[in-house]
């Protein structure tokens, strides 16, 4: 080796790559179960090694190649001497050939490898293609080597590695003998690190190391890449954890640390002008809000655990600020809960954003005004839901009306007439306290059934009706004639609308939110926060209640909404569910627009006349 060679700088990742079983890190069982198929002469076809980047997928393949074609071999433990193992180690000769499955991907390339397989080995005894990131070949490439990875010749064989295996086709997965490399833990990483980092001479902090760890996902050749150039910068000091969260662009405990304090404290401002410090350092809204749902993360952590030691593992915050934490009275848990939902949601928004700093400062505004947030959804009561109580009835005989009287409560004067009727429901605006009992009639006493307690609107009436109310209150003019045109009614019950659709098709279409969403808008006007809506398939067993619709696609005056009938007023007598006469076909009437007259559809099929009295002719998105 001349000085030159000496003197050739390499990057640690190079310079470290694992050149024998034993230096793999963190693949004990791919190793293990390797080194037994060396063992035991049981050497398959074809293998597939899969994983995440930088945990040793091609360095595994190539010791594999190493083993089996060493002057010793097959041996566990390669020579690292003779010209295969270092045709091996310089990537070069004949027996052992790396392809590149990105830049050789065509059917072409495949014809190639296929005619490569042909020749016999040279040096060693097997002939070994290892191809790198084979999800990468087409499926026609996929096709054309299926019959060589299933019947190779003699003392060929096929090394996959991919980090995406969902990708190879199973075709080729089945032919071969899979291994899954797993993401290397953070122990592992800090322990070889600190090896290198005591070779080479670097003067770096334990602490520093966990950092590097606990930022590369599990990659042996990420975290090493990291050690690398923190390198550069401990020529003159040591290199702190700090210095790592500024290379890779963390930020700080104590910048956090604040940040979340003038949140709790509900200081906008100061917020605001802390985000701008982060700024200024160099991290961009999306680095920041991920740095901060960790911090986050971490708090909680440190708030529900009561082992200091084993928190600070799990963190990587040291044991004085983890103390810092828990002295400060505005860190509660519940709350800080609340914060990190709300920061995931504006995450989502703000990697997408086409200006994340807007959406980072709404942010901030958002989760500084929590606790006023929480309180507003407290007391907000729903529309639409009248709270039903349990009253008592005296006794009363059929058919015998109570006269009106007077109900008092502060600034609400009401007048109540109550229906006597055996087995009744009594609902009655919340709160109301009545001051004057109605005197008992005489009577034989009747058993009354039990008052429901649930906050619900009950209908009742002609569904016809109902469902003309609900149309005309939907705002969206495609949908109101979509869903009167398209949509058959099959039933009102529970407060929930049951429509039914011809086929799949229009089924798809009612279910989008353009359409969706007027609909249950318009419903929960006419029947309450629980009204609801449910889609069904049309088949010839489903009974369709025929409806004459009157839709109007003008802005009248609003209607008055229909509200299910209380027994606080005059009773209303229920009319039972009819399916109206089958000439009865639903119409839709436009203001200020004559008709037309109808075409002979007789000649077309159920469907296709359906669908035609639907679009012809009509609005439609």
């Amino acid at each position: 080796m001349n000085e030159e060679t000496k003197n050739e700088y390499l990057p640690l990742f190079r310079k470290y790559r694992p050149q024998s079983f034993k230096d793999v890190i963190g693949q004990d069982f791919t190793v293990k179960a390797l080194s037994n198929a060396i063992k035991l002469n049981k050497i398959a076809n074809a293998y597939l090694f899969c994983g995440p980047r930088g945990t040793g997928k091609t360095s595994s393949a190539r010791i594999f190649a190493k083993s089996l074609n060493c002057i010793n071999g097959p041996t566990t433990e390669p020579c690292q001497k003779c010209q295969s193992c270092q045709d091996v180690t310089n990537a070069s000769g004949l027996d052992v050939i790396e392809i590149d499955a990105a830049t050789n991907r065509g059917i072409d390339d495949a014809k190639e490898l296929i005619n490569k397989v042909q020749y016999a080995p040279m040096n060693g005894k097997y002939k070994i293609f290892i191809i790198d990131e084979v999800h990468m070949l087409s499926k026609e490439a996929f096709n054309a080597l299926l019959k060589t990875f299933e019947e190779p010749p003699k003392n060929v064989i096929f090394i996959l590695a991919t980090t995406e295996p969902h990708k190879v086709i199973e075709t080729i997965v089945s032919r071969c003998q899979r291994f899954d490399f797993r993401r290397i833990t953070i122990d592992d990483i800090v322990k070889r690190l600190r090896e290198i980092s005591d070779i080479e001479k670097i003067n770096i902090t334990d602490d520093a190391l966990y950092s590097i760890a606990k930022n590369v996902s599990g990659g042996m050749r990420d975290s090493l890449a990291l050690l690398d150039q923190a390198s550069i910068l401990g020529i003159e000091k040591q290199i702190t954890k700090e210095t790592i969260e500024d290379l890779i662009g963390k930020l700080t405990f104590d910048v956090l640390f604040n940040l979340t304090d003038t949140i709790l404290k509900g200081d906008i401002e100061a917020s605001i002008k802390e985000v701008e410090k982060i700024y200024e350092k160099g991290s961009d809204p999306r680095n920041f809000v991920e740095n901060y749902i960790e911090f986050l993360r971490n708090i909680i952590l440190i708030l529900s655990s009561k082992n200091e030691d084993e928190v600070s593992n799990l963190t990587l915050i040291s044991k004085e600020n983890i103390q810092k934490i828990k002295e400060n009275a505005l860190f509660e848990q519940k709350k800080l809960i609340k914060i990190l939902d709300k920061v995931i949601d504006f995450y989502k928004e703000i990697k997408t954003a086409t200006n994340p700093y807007i959406w980072a400062e709404l942010m901030i505004i958002n989760i500084s005004n929590i606790d006023i947030l929480s309180v507003e959804a407290q007391v907000q009561i729903p529309k639409n839901i009248q709270a039903v109580q349990k009253v008592q009835i005296a006794p009363v005989q059929p058919k015998v009306e109570i006269k009106k009287e007077e109900i008092k409560q502060p600034e609400i004067k009401k007048e109540v007439e109550i229906a006597a009727k055996p087995a009744i429901e009594q609902k009655i605006e919340p709160e109301i306290k009545v001051e004057k009992e109605p005197e008992p009639i005489e009577a034989k006493p009747i058993e009354a059934e039990p008052i429901q307690t649930e906050q619900t609107v009950q209908v009742s009436g002609d569904p016809s009706k109902i469902w003309t109310e609900i149309l005309n209150k939907v705002e969206s003019i495609p949908a109101k004639f979509f869903y009167s045109g398209v949509g058959k009614l099959i039933n009102i019950e529970n407060n929930k609308i049951i429509l039914g659709f011809v086929n799949q098709n229009a089924l798809t279409q009612a279910k989008s939110d353009n359409k969706y969403n007027p609909l249950l808008k318009a419903i929960k006007l006419i029947l309450g926060e629980n009204g609801g809506i449910e889609f069904v398939t049309i088949t010839d067993k489903t009974k369709i209640i025929d409806t004459k619709i009157n839709v109007k696609i003008s802005n009248p005056a609003p209607k008055p909404e229909y509200h299910a009938p209380q027994t606080t007023t005059n009773t209303v007598e229920e009319k039972p569910f009819v399916e109206k006469e089958e000439n009865n076909r639903p119409e839709i009437k436009e203001e200020n627009e004559p008709q037309t007259p109808k075409q002979d559809l007789s000649h077309y099929t159920r469907t296709t006349r359906e669908m035609l009295e639907t679009y012809n002719g009509r609005v439609i998105e």
